[in-house]
């Protein structure tokens, strides 16, 4: 842990990473942690993972607390970043990363409600954290933002994920205008994740598909979510610091510009 610390700088820094409990939200919380950060592990609806990874946190000698809130309520952001004042006073570090594929489905077969949720879930989400976080970074130490895009974003996806990528692609948009709207004080990147095997592609995926999916990547498998973590925690360090408006390609070479 200690060369982790040293490394990226992130000692006594305060992180909130929402959608916490589970595959990659889970991961970059304990590698922050591990990096030196304080955490606030959100959740939604999985309150049982969310208190196992800031037991684990604690245990492995980290800082960690878990707080839920339905991120796609504006009241209820608003109520979970008054804690996080409470708390700490200020925020250095927001990882955007709660979100939803909402099931696979053609577009003309979607109601009104499903299509709804996957936009209020992807988008809605990230834009109302960062809204009621900004004021709190901009009094933390070396504050930044990693939002989490998609592969989706630049090829469209397939298999019924019209909603699903929009919204990927809106945030990669976001992105790089908060790094404008938010700089010098703030820094706004994002990563932009391939095939990554979670309970998300897990559920929605078949092993066939995972399969095949992985014999088209160049690297020749899907990813993990720790993988992802550690250019988030990249991101948010020292190494960084002079990055922002960028999205990096998690993918195994699936997708080249």
């Amino acid at each position: 842990m200690n060369y982790l610390v040293e490394q990226f700088g992130l000692k006594d820094r305060h992180a909130v990473v929402t959608g916490a409990g589970r595959g990659i939200g889970r991961a970059c919380a304990l590698a922050l942690a591990a990096a030196g950060a304080e955490v606030l592990v959100h959740y939604r609806k999985s309150k049982k993972e969310a208190e196992e990874v800031v037991a684990q946190i604690n245990a492995d000698g980290g800082r960690a607390w878990a707080a839920g809130a339905d991120l796609t309520r504006s009241d209820e952001v608003k109520n979970l970043f008054s804690e996080v004042e409470k708390k700490w006073g200020s925020l250095d570090l927001l990882v955007n990363n709660a979100g939803d594929l909402g099931g696979r489905s053609e577009l003309a077969a979607m109601s009104d409600d499903q299509i709804n949720h996957v936009l209020q879930a992807n988008l809605h989400s990230m834009l109302f954290s960062t809204r009621s976080a900004v004021p709190l970074l901009h009094r933390g130490r070396d504050p930044a933002i990693v939002n989490l895009t998609s592969i989706g974003a630049h090829n469209g996806g397939v298999g019924g994920v019209t909603i699903y990528v929009a919204t990927k692609g809106a945030i990669l948009s976001a992105t790089r205008s908060l790094a404008r709207e938010l700089a010098p004080r703030i820094r706004v990147n994002a990563i932009a994740p391939g095939f990554i095997l979670t309970d998300l592609h897990r559920i929605h995926s078949t092993e066939e598909k995972l399969k095949q999916l992985a014999e088209n990547t160049p690297l020749k498998r899907n990813g993990t979510a720790e993988e992802c973590a550690s250019v988030v925690v990249f991101l948010c360090g020292k190494g960084a610091s002079f990055l922002t408006g960028e999205i990096i390609e998690i993918n195994g070479g699936l997708w080249m510009a």
